[in-house]
């Protein structure tokens, strides 16, 4: 498929996962205020390894509400998705020329890093539950759960891999702020 037909299909795909959601937030919809990430969200072409994997179905809340990315403890991605999720943020937070600053744009004002910058994993359960509960409410809109995420610091932002966030062929990363607000969506 080209890439402008996969484009235009993932954006149509955003446009009925935001109908959805915002059709589940409340029954009186005139009442509620439109996302302020809302104009944010972009199809970025990101890698393409999709979602972080976990064994949430949706059937129940999971155990665990952190993936961890560091081979280190159950639950772990390590590998292929590890390696490309972080080098696709770093290359991108990194990158100085116009490619950078769009995609430190779509990410909702991602901070530029400079080559000190640590990309930090984070893996407090509390954090990573609150995170998680934030997308649901204000993106995924699932029923139950909401599903575990990969949690990424840098500096004072944060960079979210919700697991099997698809709705077709996608993955999301979701840039917040370090109050926890959502600031941009991309998808891929």
């Amino acid at each position: 498929m080209p890439w402008t037909q996969r484009c235009a299909l993932i954006l149509a795909l955003l446009c009925v996962v935001a109908g959805q959601v915002q059709a589940q937030r409340s029954r009186d919809s005139s009442a509620i205020a439109a996302p302020p990430w809302r104009d944010s969200v972009r199809y970025g072409g990101g890698p393409s390894v999709g979602p972080p994997p976990s064994d949430y179905t949706g059937a129940k809340p999971p155990s665990t509400w952190c993936l961890r990315a560091t081979g280190r403890a159950s639950g772990d991605l390590g590998g292929p998705w590890t390696k490309t999720s972080r080098g696709w943020l770093r290359q991108v937070l990194s990158d100085t020329t116009d490619l950078g600053k769009v995609w430190r744009k779509v990410l909702g004002g991602a901070p530029r890093l400079a080559p000190s910058d640590s990309i930090v994993q984070i893996e407090d359960e509390a954090v990573c539950r609150d995170v998680a509960q934030i997308l649901n409410r204000e993106l995924l809109g699932w029923s139950v759960g909401p599903p575990p995420v990969v949690i990424f610091h840098v500096r004072d932002y944060l960079i979210t891999y919700p697991s099997n966030a698809r709705r077709g062929e996608f993955g999301l990363a979701v840039g917040m702020s370090s109050q926890r607000r959502i600031r941009g969506v991309a998808a891929w």
